[in-house]
């Protein structure tokens, strides 16, 4: 049967080819030096490489870069740190949220047991609740309290006092007058007591309300006076000389008609200009307003004041009066920059 020859697929031609070189190398005249000479040489035939490839099939590919063992001591290995730490983070979280959800589990079941019985016997009782508790069995009031939840000793203790009600119950009556009696008397003194806080509370209000009254007429009668002055001093002859001292010069603050000796440039100040002035209590509109404060500045302008009436005023007290008239005029001009 004549030898089938089939075609050649790329990769085994590639392996051919490889065998090729490989006995091409083996047969080389370095490599048959060392064969002994006493070996007959024969010519190449090329049905070898096909025979070989039938006998042994194709060769292996050659070892290359990619071929290398991943090995941890090699220079190729490289691990991902970044994501082993990951992995063992998740792993320890996930682990302590199981733990914490067997935890809740535990104390919600622990909570549950404890409080399919809320009932606390007497005996168990310490400090504030016991204290309570005597405080309601002596005042009777045991009587409230649910036998379902009591223990022998309680149950015991709430006969008895049942017992004792019914045979007792005159003097149990007695005692419950001298109760409510009592009751009636705090209640009472509870009573006055706030009702005497209301009363004293009026009269707060009525006392500020009087103070502030006599407040307001201490103002409009300084004003009037004011006006009164300024009157006289106009209609004055201009001929009276060293007749006039800082507390004869009606300036428009409230102190100058309360103690007019103990008065200062200090007390002219643009509070006290404004209140005396512009008062709160007295409602004007912005127009008001302004011709108020434009007939004040009129009245206590440097050079008409200078000329009209610093003659009269006696020339110790002349430098001081001045002053105040400059400290009238500060003031003035920052009232009226405020209105505009």
């Amino acid at each position: 049967m004549p030898k089938l020859n089939l075609k050649r697929t790329p990769q085994e031609e590639a392996d051919r080819q490889q065998s090729k070189k490989r006995r091409r190398r083996e047969k080389s005249p370095k490599a048959s030096g060392s064969r002994s000479t006493d070996e007959p040489s024969r010519k190449w035939d090329s049905s070898d490489d096909s025979d070989a490839d039938d006998v042994y099939g194709p060769a292996p590919p050659e070892a290359g870069p990619s071929s290398r063992p991943l090995h941890p001591e090699s220079n190729a290995y490289k691990p991902d740190l970044d994501s082993i730490r990951a992995e063992l983070e998740e792993a320890r979280f996930r682990e302590k949220m199981a733990d914490a959800f067997a935890d809740d589990d535990r104390l919600d079941s622990v909570e549950a047991r404890m409080n399919e019985y809320s009932h606390v016997p007497d005996r168990w009782k310490t400090g504030r609740s016991r204290a309570a508790y005597d405080h309601a069995t002596a005042a009777d009031d045991i009587f409230k309290l649910d036998p379902q939840y009591m223990d022998e000793e309680e149950y015991a203790e709430w006969i008895r006092a049942g017992m004792y009600r019914k045979t007792h119950a005159q003097e149990y009556e007695q005692e419950r007058q001298k109760k409510a009696a009592r009751a009636a008397k705090r209640a009472q003194e509870k009573a006055l007591k706030a009702e005497t806080a209301r009363l004293a509370q009026i009269a707060e209000a009525e006392r500020k309300r009087k103070k502030l009254e006599k407040a307001i007429r201490r103002a409009e009668y300084a004003r009037q006076e004011y006006h009164t002055r300024w009157k006289i001093l106009l209609a004055a002859p201009s001929d009276q000389s060293d007749s006039l001292g800082f507390a004869d010069i009606p300036w428009p603050v409230l102190a100058a008609y309360r103690e007019r000796d103990a008065l200062s440039v200090d007390d002219l100040t643009v509070d006290a200009i404004a209140a005396f002035i512009i008062p709160s209590s007295i409602e004007m509109d912005k127009n008001h307003r302004k011709e108020k404060l434009r007939e004040t500045f009129l009245r206590f302008h440097p050079d008409k004041f200078e000329g009209r009436f610093m003659a009269r005023v006696r020339e110790k007290e002349q430098e001081r009066v001045r002053e105040g008239i400059g400290a009238i005029v500060r003031a003035l001009n920052a009232l009226m920059t405020e209105d505009k």
